[in-house]
């Protein structure tokens, strides 16, 4: 558990993400860098920043929640059908996936910005 949450964090300084997002200049303060940009620029920048976000997410429920793996037996309902286990396999590995996609977007929105001088206190 401890590895997960030092991964976690550095995920979250990797990705920009809301404690770790230090802004250095007042034009900073409304979207970064992204303020001059049009609308199709922007779009790619937010979904670029998203993308590294679910393929981290994706990292982090291989390497520490079982991946495919889920938390019930299917010899219960009696599913033995290949596809039918590869399908739910699926669902397992982005159920884990979206909890952990929930997680970044609730930290960002669940902590303030910190300036430089408080990171290099806690450095």
């Amino acid at each position: 558990m401890p590895i997960f949450i030092i991964f976690f964090i550095g995920a979250l300084a990797e990705t920009n993400r809301s404690p770790m997002d230090l802004a250095e200049a007042e034009s900073e303060l409304v979207s970064g860098f992204m303020t001059e940009h049009s609308a199709v620029i922007f779009v790619f920048f937010f979904l670029a920043e998203y993308a590294s976000i679910v393929l981290i997410c994706l990292q982090m429920s291989v390497l520490f929640f079982g991946g495919y793996s889920y938390f019930f037996s299917l010899e219960i309902l009696s599913l033995n059908y290949m596809v039918i286990e590869g399908f739910m396999q699926g669902i397992s590995l982005a159920l884990k996936a979206n909890v952990l996609v929930f997680t970044f977007i609730w930290t960002r929105a669940s902590f303030p910005r910190i300036r430089y001088d408080q990171l290099m206190k806690v450095c």
